[in-house]
């Protein structure tokens, strides 16, 4: 039952469970990680563009409290090389949070899902100033959880969070029209606002999602049922 998370590495396990507890404060679902040169993870951080409350050394209640930046914010100071962590988070980062990664002196970025409204990834090289630090970008790996992960922020978007979101779904709709209708399908099924109401850990709503994913990829015909009884 819990196969899916558990062959997560832990920064996305704890990248989600961040997302689940912005979600949870009504807002974007979107948690970040920072880790180590040994896996080790330093710093996290979630979105906060709606959280009210206050927390020692996180932004929150504005829409530059996003989950890279607060992740970058708290990483203590001095304690490690940051040329040698990484940052590990769910969506492609807007041009906010690439700028702060590339400033802050992180050299490596991990992102889980593409997000080609805001995604920035791309930004790497095209000045002099954005040439000169060796940072590499490396996109999904898992196109599971970037399935699973887009179609968590489809559900925010049709919950109107943040506000105005249609063409972003548009926009996401053009590049990957399945993960869409997909995330549409899981938000016709309201597992978020159940697994919410119930306070059930992350692990099982994501391992929920995957069992609809791998429905979804591999549908039981009842036509094919029939033909398979008749040979």
């Amino acid at each position: 039952m819990n196969a899916f998370w558990d062959s997560l590495p832990p920064p996305w396990q704890v990248c989600l469970e961040e997302a689940w507890l912005a979600y949870d404060t009504g807002c974007i679902p979107i948690g970040a990680v920072i880790t180590a040169p040994g896996g080790e993870i330093i710093s996290r951080g979630r979105n906060r563009m709606n959280d009210p409350f206050v927390q020692d050394g996180f932004i929150h209640s504005t829409r530059l409290a996003h989950a890279e930046l607060n992740a970058l914010i708290v990483l203590p100071e001095g304690v490690y090389d940051l040329h040698t962590c990484s940052l590990y988070t769910m969506l492609e980062p807007c041009p906010l949070c690439f700028g702060a990664l590339y400033m802050a002196g992180v050299r490596q970025l991990n992102y889980a899902a593409r997000d080609p409204w805001a995604g920035s990834a791309n930004l790497l090289g095209v000045t002099p100033y954005l040439s000169r630090k060796p940072v590499r970008a490396s996109g999904p790996s898992n196109p599971d959880l970037e399935q699973i992960i887009i179609a968590i922020q489809v559900i925010s978007a049709l919950q109107g969070v943040p506000d105005n979101m249609t063409r972003v779904l548009e926009t996401w709709r053009e590049v990957f029209p399945q993960f869409v209708a997909f995330g549409e399908r899981v938000f016709a099924a309201q597992l978020l606002p159940q697994f919410r109401a119930k306070n059930l850990p992350v692990s099982d709503l994501i391992n929920q999602i995957f069992s609809l994913l791998l429905a979804a990829k591999y549908p039981v015909s009842g036509s094919k049922k029939k033909d398979d009884q008749q040979v």
